[in-house]
């Protein structure tokens, strides 16, 4: 009997192979290790074979299983092994097909070389840390870069052979890894940290292959990308594989999905549309709690709210034609809506948006959503009291009671205690409760709160001085020096930071530069580095006062107290205490991109700057002295009063190659 052979060994194999399960004549799965094989499950008429096969024994397995089409699905840098499928095929007049894997985005600032001896001979005069994570298989080029064995990490499959072979090569201890993916891109981030990575090398190995979220990764970590680029092929993509299968062997591809916003939760709140969907629909898909607004529909449900296993669900089982996939709330407010069109997207995906809990919430307490920001931390980290600061109101998704009670007391802390609040649970279930009163009261008050809920937080209309322009006489300032508002005022000009910069601000004083960099990056976070007990005492003090919460003090001096902090994208240094160097170091260290400016009163700092310019002349400066002049008055006259110059010296990040 004809069969369908498929060298494998990568997602895509596997996919296909799940594909044809119970669909196609019998399918032989080969993969070059045991590993491979076990990804794959063998049963019904999927069977699954597992060894390294030249040209001769590839022909041998096609004549045994009567191959009648050849799927070459192996990865995209086996070239070797591509070409003996192909010269197979040929001798033995077999059709095949080679699977193409789906490129990614990103990539755009990195370096792209040809092949690993290319990456290798960049790297050999660089300086800083590398993480290779291009395998195991081809070790010799990285083992000629200078002080590889301090330098270079080696990233591997958690397998013997791997370990040994990297081993053998020199990488051992702290310096291999040995880590089965996939790999998210906080996993990648927080690796080239540990590490302390300059460098990343890594194939263009796609989509599947986790490319993007190493990239994304880097440019958080501040690493430079070094990119092996992928060798030119013929073939199909994935997708066009499954269609011409479908085609060749009779059986339908599911056409119709539909993502619905079931609402709040309850049976009520269901729009007509989405009923109608869900009972005409093959097969419905979501959560728990979402499958059980549509526990009384007559049509098979599958428990999975995860994109990936709903795509590989659709995928292995075609004898679905209409699947609706049930969302909770607001298929467009914080849903997984948007992850599952892109993950779906070569299929005819229809979107049908639901009640949101928040439209139902604001109903229900007799309110607005105009102007209001629309928050969550239901899953994630959300600059919520910044959003307060400037929009007086705001509407906050929360997933438990801790958080709820959490937010109540940094409410009060940052002394909004009359802030009025209201919190929403179980919306539109028969046991609604919506509760509302002062932080304070709230916060005092002992109560069980429950878990996905809304929370409406209203600032009274009082004037606070976080309302100010940063005027210097609302600062607590205690005896530490303080940069007056006209340099601070320049000192922003020069960083413009950006929504979510992650910043450091060196020798942060009272912390009245810090202040204002956290009102421009509502989103970010900035890092305010002092050594002074006093000074770190101000900047706490100053962070409540101005009601600004996304400021991290930290007591240390620098370069020393930055070396745990993540990448920033901006650096302000008030203050160096004449580590200047090695301050920049350390921050280009971690991201060689960001732009850093410099607030110098005396001769010796600016010496120290120019000196700097002239090491570090990757990095483009720029210097610039100010003088300001304040009106005071004299009897029945006014008269300027001089302040001393200030110079602000400004680097610019290096350039990506």
């Amino acid at each position: 009997m004809a069969s369908i052979l498929i060298f494998a060994g990568t997602t895509e194999g596997r996919k296909i192979a799940e594909y044809l399960r119970g669909h196609a004549p019998e399918v032989y799965v080969c993969t070059a290790t045991e590993y491979g094989k076990e990804l794959v499950e063998d049963g019904e008429n999927i069977h699954v074979l597992a060894g390294r096969l030249d040209v001769a024994g590839m022909g041998e397995l096609a004549r045994g299983c009567q191959a009648e089409l050849v799927i070459d699905a192996t990865h995209p840098f086996a070239m070797e092994v591509s070409k003996n499928i192909r010269t197979m095929c040929e001798k033995a007049d077999i059709p095949c097909v080679r699977v193409l894997r789906e490129g990614a985005a990103g990539g755009e600032n990195a370096v792209w070389v040809k092949n690993i001896r290319e990456a290798a001979a960049y790297l050999a005069d660089k300086k800083g840390n590398i993480l290779i994570t291009t395998g195991s298989k081809e070790l010799d080029p990285y083992t000629q870069i200078p002080d590889y064995r301090r330098r270079c990490f080696l990233r591997v499959l958690s397998t013997k052979e791997a370990v040994e072979h990297a081993v053998e090569k020199g990488f051992e201890g702290k310096h291999l890894i040995a880590m089965q993916g996939p790999f998210s891109e906080g996993m990648n981030e927080q690796l080239l940290s540990h590490v302390k990575a300059r460098y990343l090398v890594t194939k263009d190995s796609g989509k599947i292959g986790g490319f993007q979220e190493k990239m994304e990764a880097a440019r958080k970590a501040g690493a430079v990308p070094v990119v092996i680029g992928r060798p030119q092929e013929r073939g199909l993509p994935l997708k066009e594989v499954f269609l011409m299968l479908a085609e060749k062997y009779g059986f339908r591809d599911p056409r119709k999905i539909t993502l619905i916003g079931v609402g709040p939760g309850g049976e009520k709140c269901l729009t007509g549309e989405a009923r109608e969907a869900m009972e005409s629909a093959d097969v419905l898909i979501g959560a728990e709690r979402m499958l059980k607004v549509a526990e009384n529909i007559p049509v098979e449900h599958y428990e999975e709210y995860r994109a990936e296993k709903i795509r590989e669900f659709i995928q292995m089982n075609s004898r679905y034609r209409r699947i609706a996939i049930l969302l909770s709330g607001d298929t467009g407010f914080y849903s997984g809506a948007a992850g599952l069109k892109e993950e779906l997207k070569e299929y005819d995906v229809t979107v049908l948006p639901g009640i949101s809990s928040v439209s139902c919430m604001a109903a229900r307490i007799g309110v607005g959503m105009e102007g209001v920001p629309l928050l969550s931390i239901h899953g994630r980290s959300c600059n919520y009291l910044d959003y307060l600061r400037e929009y007086r109101r705001v509407f906050l998704l929360v997933s438990t009671g801790k958080e709820i009670q959490s937010v109540l007391v940094r409410l009060c802390k940052y002394g909004w205690k009359k802030a009025r609040v209201c919190v929403g649970s179980r919306l539109s279930y028969p046991k609604e409760r919506i509760i509302q009163g002062s932080a304070e009261r709230l916060a005092r008050k002992e109560m069980q709160w429950e878990g996905l809920s809304v929370v409406y937080i209203e600032l009274p209309a009082t004037r606070h001085p976080e309302a100010s322009d940063g005027k210097d006489e609302d600062f607590v300032r205690g005896k530490v020096p303080m940069t007056k508002s006209e340099v601070r005022s320049v000192i922003l000009s020069k960083m413009a930071p950006p929504r979510d910069a992650v910043i450091y601000d060196v020798g942060a004083g009272t912390g009245s530069v810090s202040v204002q960099l956290a009102k421009k990056a509502i989103d970010g976070m900035v890092y305010a580095v002092e050594k002074n007990a006093e000074g770190l005492a101000l900047i706490h003090k100053n962070k409540i006062r101005f009601h600004v919460s996304n400021i991290r003090p930290v007591h240390g001096e620098a370069p020393e107290a930055l070396r745990d902090l993540p990448a920033p994208d901006l650096a302000f240094i008030g203050g160096s205490g004449g580590n200047l160097r090695q301050i920049l170091e350390t921050v280009w260290g971690k991201n060689p991109r960001a732009r850093v400016v410099i607030s110098a009163i005396t001769i010796n700092t600016v010496a120290e700057c120019m000196a700097c310019m002239q090491a570090f002349a990757e990095h483009p400066a720029q210097i610039l002295q100010v003088q300001v002049a304040r009106g005071k008055k004299a009897g029945s006259y006014q008269m300027m009063e001089g302040q001393n110059p200030v110079y602000i010296i400004t680097f610019e990040g290096e350039e990506a190659e």
